[in-house]
């Protein structure tokens, strides 16, 4: 098929989100990749604000149907506040990040992203003031 406004467009689309910074994503086309999983969980799920060395352990628990992806699968992370592991790998189905907390003083809720193979998923992490300890 030969359509010659395919190739204008297709610049105009690329210029455009690289310009933007817009978001594309792609539907899995592969029926296992439509089987994959990724869930968040923060331990602790508040982090103080106060203390420039509070942590929380982030966990991205990656699937494939019922059971865990293969071990050494990479997982990425993000965060909007904070600084957070970079990448980690899967052990059983689990990667572990560290994000550390500001340290600012400043109480807000931040949101972390993971994306492993296809999947991503978001959670929101509160940072809070202590009072009193």
């Amino acid at each position: 098929m030969n359509a010659p406004w395919l190739r204008p467009l297709a610049l105009i689309l690329f210029a455009g989100c690289w310009l933007g910074s817009c978001a594309m994503s792609v539907a899995p086309t592969s029926s296992s990749d439509r089987t994959l999983s990724l869930d968040l969980a923060a331990y602790p799920a508040q982090i103080s604000v106060e203390d420039s060395a509070a942590t929380a352990e982030i966990w991205a628990t990656v699937k494939r149907g019922d059971r865990a992806v293969e071990d050494s699968t990479v997982v990425a992370f993000a965060t909007t506040v904070g600084h957070i592991t970079a990448s980690s790998f899967t052990r059983d189905g689990l990667a572990v990040a560290v994000l550390t907390t500001p340290g600012d003083g400043w109480p807000r809720r931040g949101q972390v992203v993971a994306q492993a193979l296809a999947v991503r998923d978001t959670l929101e992490v509160d940072f809070v003031l202590f009072a009193g300890q």
